[in-house]
């Protein structure tokens, strides 16, 4: 199991045991917002599961708190997202990287996600003091001052229906795994050459944010 570190606000460190990690998909909170995420994928070339949302297993030795994420081969493309995990009793919430790889995608989505490094941040805010303002979360995915992804978390299942799901549907335990939420929409094109990202939960109500940067790192080029 990977070794994770986060600092909180206010808390000393927390140090989650990660046994298990899902990777949330198609998680829309309304219908639109699924319709748009369907849109995406087929423009990409995939197709959506017939029930949905899904959750996908990863192996939990992909995720890394580094600064380059390692995938195999050239056709990758990141998702922000937020993530959840459990510690001594109490949820946490940061922001993470769903690397995935495309060319695969189109075939097996389950395979894809085992082709590439996740990459969380270092920082997490406590669940429970951000509830009654979640909506005022923001996600951000940017590359040199080019904002790729950018929402509020509202277009996303709350953390709550995310954990109850994953719980009914795949056993999880929210004090044993990680939780990667699901993606928001696209706003430019995102070019599978491009290796530096910069990922971002930002908290409007309270002016603050959790931010992560890193590179795309292809070990079969080096």
């Amino acid at each position: 199991m990977p070794i994770l570190r986060f600092t909180v606000p206010g808390e000393v460190d927390v140090w989650p045991t990660v046994e298990r990690v899902l990777l949330g998909g198609y998680t829309g909170r309304r219908e639109q917002d699924v319709a748009v995420h369907v849109a995406e994928m087929q423009k990409l070339g995939v197709t959506s599961p017939s029930s949905l949302p899904v959750f996908y297993e990863a192996l939990p030795c992909l995720l890394t708190q580094g600064k380059s994420v390692y995938v195999v081969g050239e056709d990758t493309l990141p998702e922000v997202e937020f993530v959840l995990f459990g510690f001594e009793g109490r949820q946490y919430v940061t922001v993470g990287n769903d690397q995935f790889d495309l060319a695969i995608e189109k075939h097996s989505p389950a395979k894809s996600k085992g082709l590439c490094q996740k990459v969380v941040a270092t920082a997490a805010w406590a669940l429970d003091e951000i509830t009654d303002h979640w909506d005022h979360l923001h996600l951000e995915l940017c590359s040199r001052g080019t904002i790729l992804q950018a929402s509020s978390v509202d277009c996303i299942l709350k953390p709550a229906q995310l954990l109850d799901k994953a719980r009914w549907d795949c056993r999880f335990d929210a004090q044993a795994g990680m939780l990667f939420s699901g993606t928001v929409p696209n706003l430019s094109a995102i070019d599978a050459c491009t290796r530096d990202f910069t990922i971002k939960l930002q908290d409007r109500f309270l002016d603050r944010e959790i931010r992560c940067d890193f590179d795309v790192v292809d070990v079969t080029s080096r």
